[in-house]
This record gives C-alpha cells, sequence and structure tokens, in this order.
C-alpha cells in the first residue's frame, strides 16, 4: 500500500507506550495479534492482524511494509486482542504526516491516532469530534483482531 506524494513525515505513536498490549480476553482465550509498520523513505506501510503471536504480527507487518528493497521501515504500532489504526494529514501542500494509536475497539484506537496527530497539527483533534474533513486528517486504515471488543 501507498500513499501519494512525497512527503516530509512526523510521526506519533500513541497508547499505552510504543508496544503497547491493549485489551484483556478470559483466561482460557487465545490471543490475537497486530502490528503496523511504515516507511517514511518509500511513505508506504504494512500491516498485520490476527497473527498467533507478537513476532509473527511484526514479521508480517514489516514484510507487507512496501516494494522489495524498502531498508527503512519500522513497526510503530503493535496490540493483542484490540486494535490498530494509522491516519494521514496533510500539514502544508508537501508536507504530510502520519499518526498510529491502538485500543480495545476500532473507536478508541481512532481516539489515539488522531489524539497522536494533534501533538504535530493541532486541528486534526477535530477529527475526535466529528469534523475530519475540517482537521485534514484522513484514515487510512483500521484493523481489529478477531476477539477485540
Amino acid at each position: 500500500m501507498r500513499f501519494m506524494g512525497k512527503a516530509v513525515v512526523a510521526v506519533a505513536a500513541v497508547g499505552l507506550g510504543v508496544g503497547s498490549v491493549i485489551g484483556a480476553g478470559t483466561a482460557n482465550a487465545a490471543s490475537y495479534y497486530g502490528a503496523i509498520a511504515f516507511s517514511g523513505d518509500n511513505w508506504s506501510y504494512g500491516s498485520s492482524v490476527n497473527a498467533r503471536s507478537r513476532e509473527q504480527a511484526l514479521d508480517e507487518a514489516l514484510a507487507s511494509c512496501g516494494p522489495v528493497g524498502v531498508s527503512d521501515c519500522a513497526v510503530l504500532a503493535e496490540w493483542s486482542d484490540g486494535c490498530g489504526a494509522l491516519v494521514y494529514s496533510t500539514i502544508r501542500s508537501t508536507t504530510w504526516a502520519v499518526a498510529v494509536g491502538t485500543g480495545p475497539n476500532r473507536s478508541a484506537a481512532l481516539f489515539a491516532a488522531h489524539t497522536a496527530m494533534a501533538q504535530h497539527h493541532p486541528p486534526a483533534m477535530l477529527a475526535n469530534v466529528g469534523s475530519a474533513d475540517k482537521s485534514g486528517t484522513a484514515i487510512s486504515e483500521v484493523l481489529c483482531t478477531a476477539n477485540a471488543s
């Protein structure tokens, strides 16, 4: 997957910390993992959801991050038993920013991603109150594990 245009990337991660683990299943339930990786040079990303281990989720996200040869992919978010979101915004006509967030459900992950974006692009916070068009922020992807709340 690829974003259009050349960009300068401002990356922000929010949650319980980078690599946060969100949600809790029952004692006997199997956990599912997800991850989002991003390439600032290539302006592309890769993702993984419903992996059976943290390592598998990270490997899948990095492997799908960009065309063969992209070497700057980095995992921006990882989670278990919940959701992850990637949002982007045009700050100026030639400057774009991305942010990620995680949470126990789709709404919480999007709220966290928009909040992270607002740290670098304050109008992005408008997306959390229903004014996404005015914020300049768009949703690239929201992924939820099969057992997300």
